[in-house]
């Protein structure tokens, strides 16, 4: 399911005010959620069907276990970098292809992460290109520049890139799951949800990330039971809470559900991995006005 093969920034060094000018100068952007939800509660509508507005993009500091710590992203035989959503994630199974990348690609790719671990997208994009023109069939480069394309807002590009990831290595499930988040993000849940299938055909022991995504596109498609079903497998999977964000999504469907108590309870867990006090003084007082409701 290849895209249109994505096309850099021909320019090397761009004039003010050329749009890739712009979009080289983006860093990495930390999106935020707490003013939507803040929006949502004022207006007492809950958590609502805005799946995007009222659930954070990513995990991120947040979420703290420190018997458990998350995932590092280097990890010491691979060179992969990704960012949440696929910090951490391997591949279940590797193309024979993506074993004999050219060292001169390999150090681009890593010059890449360093560059990203500086915030510096536009030059992490640029490294990328560099990894690609040296082989146009490395998965991981293909993956990790969809998601710098999403950081700088391309989204038709970004899908395009992991696409070619997919082209590249059929078998790479951080690829689909590339997919299934970008699609997420601009709400086709129709296509999230059959990339989200596809990771968890790939990796059917775990995947938890994967059943989170199917989960947010069987909400977004507004068929709840199985929403419900796919968030609670999430949950069971994911045995060192990397991905709090599947308790708030629960906690979306039983308010739909008119099921105060086990959405307080989903809320309660999530808290859990809130480290900002303004969002834990947010869910807070919406916690108790739940609790306050329930008990009428």
């Amino acid at each position: 399911m290849a895209g249109v093969l994505y096309r850099p920034c021909e320019s090397s060094s761009p004039s003010i005010g050329h749009p890739c000018a712009a979009r080289l100068a983006l860093g990495l952007i930390t999106i935020r959620w707490t003013i939507s939800l803040s929006a949502q509660f004022e207006h007492g509508s809950g958590f609502g069907y805005d799946f995007h507005n009222a659930v954070p993009d990513v995990p991120d500091d947040r979420v703290k276990d420190e018997n458990h710590p998350a995932p590092s992203t280097m990890a010491a035989d691979d060179e992969t970098c990704f960012l949440p959503p696929l910090a951490g994630i391997r591949s279940a199974t590797r193309n024979v292809s993506s074993l004999k990348i050219p060292r001169s690609a390999r150090k681009y790719f890593q010059n890449a992460c360093r560059e990203l671990e500086h915030n510096q997208s536009g030059k992490a994009e640029q490294s990328l290109v560099k990894a690609l023109q040296q082989d146009e069939h490395y998965a991981e480069a293909w993956i990790l520049l969809g998601q710098v394309l999403k950081i700088e807002k391309e989204n038709d590009q970004a899908i395009a890139a992991c696409s070619e990831a997919l082209t590249s290595d059929p078998n790479d499930l951080r690829a689909d799951l590339c997919l299934a988040d970008l699609y997420a993000q601009r709400e086709d849940w129709g296509q999230s949800l059959a990339y989200a299938d596809s990771a968890i055909a790939a990796d059917p022991s775990g995947g938890m990330e994967a059943q989170f995504y199917a989960a947010a596109a069987y909400f977004g498609m507004h068929r709840l039971a199985e929403a419900e079903k796919t968030a609670t497998k999430a949950i069971e999977l994911d045995k060192y809470r990397f991905e709090p964000r599947a308790h708030f999504l629960l906690a979306q469907i039983y308010e739909l559900q008119h099921n105060s108590s086990a959405e307080a309870a989903q809320i309660e867990e999530y808290l859990k991995s809130v480290t900002d006090p303004g969002e834990a003084a947010l869910l807070r007082k919406y916690l108790a006005s739940l609790t306050a409701t329930a008990s009428h």
